[in-house]
C-alpha cells in the first residue's frame, strides 16, 4: 500500500449518494499512537479491552478489523449524543496510527483476505489509485430485498459466508465452483441452530468458521462458537469458545488477525454499551481436532511415478500409483488435481504440468526449451500457478526467475522483480519464494503477487530454499544449510523466532505442513548419491520424528 498520501474513504448512504467525510476541526485529535495494534500491550488467554479510551470508549463500540497488511483498523461506534453509527478508521503512516476517516456506517465492514476489497454486507467498495471506490452491489444473487445481510465473509479461494436477519437469523454459504459463483445455500444444522446465528467470519483458508448464537448450551445471550472444516470438506459440530471468551453478557462479530495471532470480538459491557475486546487466538488451536489421518502425494523413487498415500501416520498406508514420473508436486486447492514437472530432451528442458489426482486428463503447460520450470504453487482460488525458472543466458550465466500463469497454462508472465524459485502462495496470496544465488547464498522472502513490497525474512550467509506456509498464514517452514548440511527451519511469517527442528547429519528436505498446521513432513536424503530419500513426519515443534515411506521424496500433504 502507498502511505505517501492517505486514502480517501467512501460510503454511501443511498445506492447512488457518495460521501467522503473526515473529522472536522472542532474535534480533538485522536492520541499519538505507534507500533503494531495501535500500540496497544497485546493480551494473554484472558480477553482485554482493546485500545481503552481510544477504541473501546463509553460509546457501543463495535466490529473491530484489521487490514490483511496490519496497516489499518476499522470499527464502527454509536454515538448516543447523534443517535447514529460511524465508521471510524485509524492507518499506520510512518509507524504512527492516526485516525484518518469518520463516515456513517453501512453494513458491518470487514475485509477481503487480498486487502482489496471491503464488504459491506450485500455491497462493497474496490482499493482505487486515489482510495476506495464507489460502493458496489454484489448483484441480485446476494442484494435482495428478502434477505437481510448484515455480515459478509470471504476467503481466500472466494467462497462467501453471510447471514440472514430476515429469514430466521441463518448463515448461508457461496462457493466458487470451476470458476462460476454458485448459488448461495443454507449451512448445515451444525452451524444453523439455536434461537439465531450471525456475523460468521470465515478463516482465510478456510479451516474454520466462527459467528455467534444464542444456545441452550451457552452462556446466557449471545456466544461466539466455531466450526473446523472436516477433510470431507464438510463442517464439523459447533464448539463454543469457552467461559473465558463467553459470559453472560453478549458476544458477537468475531475477526481473527491475518497473522493468526489475535482474536477480535464484541462484548456488553452494559445495558447501552458494547466494548471491542481482543485476545490470544491460542484459543482456536486448544480448541482445533487433532487429526490421525492424511493424504499425501510423493514422488516414487521404487516405481518412478507419483504415489497418493492416504494413512493415519502409524503405518498402515493405502496406496494408490498414478503411471506419471513427476517431481516437486503440488495439489490444487480442492484436492482435484496435482501440478508438477517432468524433463524432457535428456533432461535439458523440464516443464510444468497438472493432472487429475487418477491420473487422467494430464496436460503440459509449459514448453520453454532448454530452461528448467519447477517448483509449482496453486494460487488460494486456484486460478493461477507460480513456477520457478532456471536457465543459462547467452553469457552463460544462470539465471533464476519467477513466473505466473493461469491454472490452464494461458498467459505465462514473468514476475521481473522477483527473481529465486520455489514459490508458495500465502492464505491472503502473497508469495513466499526463496531468492536468486547471491555470492553462495539465497534468502528467503514474501512479496506481492505483482512483486511489490519485497522483503527479506532470512539473513544468513548460506543457502535457504523452498519456504511452504502453515495452512492459517502464520508460519514459514524450509530448508536451511546454515549448520553445514540442509536442516529444516520454522519462523514466523514476518520473519521471526527462526528455530531449527531437525537435527541430522545427513540433508533434510523439502517440507510441508498437515491441513491443521500441527505436522511437517519431510524428505531426509539417506547417503551423498541424494536420490536414496525417505519421507519422515514430525511434529511443529521437531518432536515426535518417525519414518513413515521408504524410498521416495518430495512428499506434500493435501489440505
Amino acid at each position: 500500500m502507498n502511505k505517501s498520501k492517505l486514502l480517501t474513504f467512501v460510503c454511501v448512504v443511498s445506492l447512488n449518494v457518495v460521501f467522503a467525510q473526515k473529522k472536522s476541526e472542532n474535534d480533538s485529535d485522536p492520541p499519538r499512537l505507534k507500533g503494531p495494534y495501535l500500540g496497544q500491550k497485546p493480551p494473554g488467554t484472558t480477553p482485554e479491552p482493546f485500545a481503552p479510551g481510544i477504541v473501546s470508549t463509553a460509546h457501543k463500540d463495535l466490529s473491530g478489523f484489521f487490514s490483511p497488511d496490519m496497516t489499518e483498523f476499522y470499527f464502527t461506534r454509536y454515538n448516543d449524543s447523534i443517535k447514529k453509527f460511524s465508521l471510524i478508521g485509524f492507518q499506520n503512516i510512518d509507524n504512527q496510527w492516526i485516525e484518518s476517516f469518520v463516515a456513517p456506517r453501512v453494513g458491518r465492514p470487514i475485509f477481503a483476505p487480498d486487502g482489496n476489497s471491503m464488504h459491506l454486507g450485500s455491497k462493497y467498495m474496490e482499493r482505487t489509485m486515489d482510495g476506495w471506490s464507489e460502493v458496489k452491489s454484489l448483484g441480485p444473487m446476494f442484494d435482495r430485498e428478502d434477505w437481510g445481510i448484515m455480515r459478509l465473509s470471504s476467503s481466500a479461494s472466494g467462497t462467501y459466508v453471510f447471514d440472514d436477519f430476515k429469514n430466521n437469523d441463518v448463515i448461508r454459504i457461496s462457493t466458487i465452483e470451476n470458476g462460476k459463483r454458485e448459488e448461495p445455500r443454507l449451512l448445515g444444522k451444525e452451524i444453523n441452530s439455536g434461537k439465531y446465528t450471525a456475523h460468521p467470519f470465515i478463516a482465510p483458508d478456510e479451516s474454520y468458521l466462527i459467528w455467534d448464537s444464542e444456545r441452550d448450551d451457552g452462556y446466557g445471550d449471545s456466544d461466539l462458537y466455531i466450526s473446523f472444516r472436516q477433510e470431507d470438506g464438510s463442517w464439523g459440530a459447533a464448539i463454543n469458545l469457552g467461559d473465558k471468551i463467553n459470559t453472560g453478557a453478549w458476544e458477537a462479530s468475531a475477526f481473527v488477525t491475518s497473522d493468526g495471532k489475535y482474536l477480535f470480538f464484541n462484548r456488553s459491557v452494559g445495558q447501552e454499551s458494547a466494548d471491542i475486546f481482543w485476545v490470544d487466538a491460542q484459543i482456536i488451536e486448544t480448541l482445533r481436532p487433532k487429526h490421525t489421518s492424511y493424504t499425501i502425494a510423493y514422488g516414487s523413487i521404487d516405481s518412478g511415478s507419483v504415489e497418493i498415500y492416504s494413512g493415519d501416520t502409524e503405518g498402515k498406508p493405502t496406496i494408490k500409483s498414478i503411471n506419471a514420473p513427476g517431481g516437486y508436486l503440488a495439489w490444487s486447492p480442492d484436492g482435484k488435481q496435482l501440478a508438477f514437472y517432468h524433463k524432457y530432451d535428456d533432461k535439458k528442458t523440464w516443464s510444468i504440468h497438472t493432472m487429475n489426482i487418477d491420473g487422467t486428463n494430464r496436460k503440459r503447460l509449459t514448453h520453454a526449451r532448454n530452461k528448467w520450470d519447477s517448483a509449482p504453487a496453486w494460487s488460494p482460488d486456484g486460478k493461477k500457478i507460480a513456477f520457478g525458472r532456471t536457465y543459462k543466458n547467452s553469457e552463460e550465466v544462470w539465471q533464476n526467475e519467477i513466473w505466473m500463469m493461469n491454472s490452464d497454462g494461458s498467459e505465462q508472465t514473468r514476475i521481473k522483480s522477483l527473481n529465486g524459485g520455489g514459490p508458495f502462495f500465502t492464505p491472503n496470496g502473497r508469495i513466499v519464494f526463496y531468492s536468486d544465488y547471491i555470492n553462495g547464498k539465497s534468502e528467503i522472502c514474501i512479496a506481492n503477487e505483482d512483486g511489490t513490497n519485497l522483503i527479506k525474512l532470512t539473513d544468513n550467509e548460506v543457502h535457504d530454499w523452498h519456504p511452504d506456509v502453515s495452512p492459517d498464514g502464520t508460519q514459514i517452514t524450509y530448508m536451511s544449510k546454515i549448520d553445514g548440511n540442509f536442516e529444516i527451519y520454522i519462523m514466523n511469517i514476518d520473519g521471526s523466532d527462526q528455530r531449527r527442528l531437525t537435527n541430522n547429519d545427513v540433508d533434510n528436505w523439502y517440507p510441508s505442513w498437515s491441513p491443521d498446521g500441527s505436522k511437517i513432513i519431510f524428505s531426509s536424503v539417506k547417503d551423498s548419491e541424494k536420490q536414496k530419500k525417505d519421507i519422515y513426519v514430525m511434529n511443529k515443534d521437531g518432536s515426535g520424528v518417525k519414518k513413515i515411506i521408504s524410498q521416495s521424496g518430495y512428499a506434500v500433504f493435501k489440505r
